[in-house]
C-alpha cells in the first residue's frame, strides 16, 4: 500500500471524482494560476490513494442523487 498522499477532487460539471497524486493537484494548481484560469475540480479530501478511494465509495450515493436530480428535473 502505497502512502504517498493523493487528492480526491469533484466536477460539479461532470458529477464524478478524480483521484490523483497532491504534487499532481498542486502542480495543476499553479499551472491554472499561472494561465490567469480555472478548473471544475475542487479538492474534497486528501490522504492515501486507498483512504480517497474509500472516500469517494462513501460520498458516491451523493452523486447517484444527484445525477438522478438532474434526469428527472433538469437541475442541479
Amino acid at each position: 500500500m502505497s502512502t504517498e498522499p493523493h487528492a480526491l477532487l469533484w466536477s460539479k460539471k461532470s458529477n464524478c471524482f478524480h483521484i490523483e497524486p497532491l504534487q499532481t493537484t498542486v502542480d495543476n494548481g499553479l499551472r491554472f494560476f499561472r494561465s490567469n484560469s480555472t478548473n471544475d475540480y475542487l479538492v474534497i479530501a486528501i490522504g492515501t490513494r486507498d483512504e480517497c478511494g474509500a472516500k469517494a465509495d462513501e460520498l458516491r450515493p451523493v452523486l447517484r442523487e444527484r445525477e438522478e436530480v438532474r434526469r428527472l428535473f433538469g437541475t442541479e
